[in-house]
């Protein structure tokens, strides 16, 4: 893994707990989010750190190039990010659903 690669993980890491801590101290992010972030970062700051983790890692799983392993690690996190918001939508509109059929008994 190239030096400018765990440089930038390092910053980037470092930038994602800044900005979460901030969002937290400002009320502004949910602590499942906030938790989210700051896993996030810690993997990647322990990838930079630790780089024979991304080589033992790329061996494992056929990956030729560390890198090629972070943008992976990276995507895939995100990917689960997204899906668990849109199972999170999904179910807010079926409680809107199941709330407005309880009002219209009501009425």
């Amino acid at each position: 893994m190239s030096d400018t690669l765990k440089g930038l993980l390092i910053i980037a890491s470092v930038l994602t707990v800044g900005w979460i801590l901030r969002k937290i101290r400002k009320n502004k992010v949910k602590m499942e989010d906030a938790i989210f972030w700051i896993f996030f970062a810690a993997i990647l700051l322990l990838l930079a750190i630790f780089p024979e983790i991304s080589y033992e890692l790329c061996r494992i799983f056929g990956i030729m190039s560390p890198s090629n392993l972070v943008f992976l690690v990276i995507i895939f996190l995100l990917v689960e990010k997204i899906f668990i918001y849109y199972c999170i939508s999904a179910g807010r509109q079926d409680w809107s659903v199941i709330c407005r059929s309880c009002a219209s008994f009501q009425g």
